[in-house]
């Protein structure tokens, strides 16, 4: 048993005790009740508007577990063998945070199951009282968008390595080739020329790449590809709304997430507990989330509602602790935003033409365009002889009717 999971099982085996319960009934509802993003992101409201129904997202890391019973029905296959295992649970448990459903506790004869009512976490907005009535599956990890599809794509190459830049770059390909509108990267590594081309790519196509910019304290982390430009950088922030290792990227445009303590699931079906590099699986569930309200929306339309929603913590303004400010995933949905002239995303690069206007107004002449005189030694000759046919032509005319 790995050390992360014997944690969360020691845990959760006390919380059985003080309970009062056998641990196999108990147990599930704990691990639900550990979930303190649950109410910091108010996920009961959110799910009545909007799971991520309709929306892949990929996950790039260590491959996910597809038999875990919290992700059954939710995992596509991936590319290759390595992206339907686990080499080290990470992957499993960024799904987990994503798209995990839960699932229908097994109760024995004669038990009652505790209720483990996760309390209100401070420096998140205040839980609304409404809850999704009738889902049976109230065990187990509940992501972000359990509606959401998740594509799994492996490459990292051992157990806590960061992987190699240009196999990210090529996971990030087969991402995009393999329709994900949001990618999500839970580990940072060293940049690339290659890296940064298949971001760019991305970004052109209209796919969200979610990022880690920190881990744990500590633990070292690069932030890449968190410091390209058009990546939505995720920092995590604790229960108490603090952010307690910042962010590496120096950038502002990032967004504060729940990613400290978080219960998640694990490999051969057991739980674990991360945190650090998580907040991008969280952030990642909340675009898919937005995404899914607003299918018709562009990558720049889902970008402004997450970040011009956020609640502004920090100093002042967009900083480079806090970003944007915290997610605030409710306001996002409900946010009525001007319509802004989004550009369009094409699917491939294309040159420009040199006989597009930057102004947008079409061009009446070619030729009016054209700064090379010597083109009118040519047309200023004709455009006169053509003027003295017409006059001589009219003058002609009048004669034959005075004649007549």
């Amino acid at each position: 048993m790995s050390g992360p999971k014997s944690l969360v099982t020691a845990a959760v085996s006390v919380a059985v005790l003080l309970l009062g319960a056998p641990a196999a009934a108990a147990e599930p509802d704990v691990v639900r009740g550990m979930q303190w993003q649950l109410t910091g992101l108010d996920l009961a409201a959110v799910h009545q508007r909007a799971t991520g129904a309709g929306v892949l997202v990929a996950v790039l890391d260590s491959g996910v577990d597809r038999s875990h019973p919290d992700l059954a029905g939710q995992v596509l296959g991936g590319p290759d063998a390595a992206s339907n295992t686990d080499v080290d649970g990470r992957g499993t448990g960024l799904a987990g945070l994503i798209a995990g459903h839960g699932h229908v506790p097994a109760v024995s004869a004669g038990v009652v199951r505790p209720a483990v009512t996760p309390s209100a976490s401070a420096g998140w907005p205040a839980p609304s009282q409404s809850a999704a009535a009738g889902d049976p599956r109230t065990a187990g990890v509940l992501g972000v968008a359990p509606g959401a599809q998740i594509l799994p794509i492996a490459f990292a190459p051992a157990p806590g390595a960061t992987g190699d830049p240009d196999a990210l770059a090529t996971a990030i390909d087969r991402a995009v080739f393999g329709g994900a509108k949001v990618v999500c990267i839970g580990r940072g590594v060293v940049p690339s020329s290659r890296l940064q081309a298949s971001v760019e790519a991305a970004v052109a196509r209209g796919v969200l790449i979610v990022a880690a910019d920190a881990d744990r304290a500590g633990r070292p982390f690069t932030p890449w590809p968190a410091s390209y430009s058009g990546v939505l950088n995720a920092i995590p922030a604790d229960r108490s709304g603090q952010v307690p290792v910042a962010p590496l990227s120096g950038r502002t445009t990032g967004i504060a997430v729940p990613g400290v303590d978080l219960i998640t699931t694990g490999v051969g079906g057991g739980y674990r507990m991360d945190g650090g590099s998580s907040a991008a699986a969280v952030l990642a569930g909340a675009a898919a989330v937005v995404w899914s309200a607003y299918p018709q929306a562009t990558l720049a339309q889902v970008l402004q509602r997450l970040r011009m929603t956020a609640t502004d913590a920090g100093a002042p303004g967009a900083d480079s602790r806090f970003g944007a400010g915290m997610l605030n995933l409710s306001a996002a949905l409900a946010a009525n935003l001007p319509q802004e002239a989004a550009p369009s995303v094409s699917p491939s690069p294309v040159a420009s033409s040199p006989a597009a206007s930057p102004s947008g107004s079409p061009r009446p002449v070619a030729l009016a365009d054209s700064r090379d005189w010597r083109r009118w030694l040519v047309v200023l000759p004709l455009l006169l002889f053509l003027v003295g046919l017409t006059g001589w032509a009219v003058r002609s005319a009048r004669v034959r009717q005075q004649a007549a």
